[in-house]
């Protein structure tokens, strides 16, 4: 924080606005991830499982962006944080979707290989 008029920082002011903010993050995600945990372990439908978790992760994903890396959406540097989670997305994505091409094109291989090898030793010999 600081003072008006100053631009002096103010170490108390600031080191309390941090630990408030560290504090409000851990609490938020420890609720979500117990929230994660109770539905799972609940006698809900698979489907609503799935959506309730998905639902905490994305949650958790904001707690953690929000109180922990500080970054916002409104603000003198949004466009800068606004960069900075498009790129951390994108490589994300890239690597996600590489991965999954990789290991489907692995498996593909993999099959038509023991398909073609099991075909070859089924043939009864006279």
């Amino acid at each position: 924080m600081t003072k008006p008029n100053t631009g002096a920082l103010n170490p108390q002011e600031s080191a309390a606005s941090e630990f408030k903010s560290y504090a409000t993050g851990f609490f938020v995600s420890l609720a979500l991830t117990v929230g994660a945990f109770a539905a799972l372990l609940s006698g809900l439908p698979t489907t609503w499982k799935v959506a309730l978790v998905c639902i905490a992760a994305l949650l958790q994903i904001v707690a953690h962006l929000r109180n922990f890396l500080h970054l916002s959406v409104s603000g003198r540097q949004s466009r800068e944080d606004l960069l900075l989670v498009l790129f951390s997305v994108s490589l994300l994505a890239l690597m996600a979707g590489g991965t999954w091409y990789i290991m489907s094109d692995l498996s593909g291989r993999m099959h038509q290989a023991s398909d073609s090898h099991a075909a070859t030793h089924d043939v009864p010999t006279r």
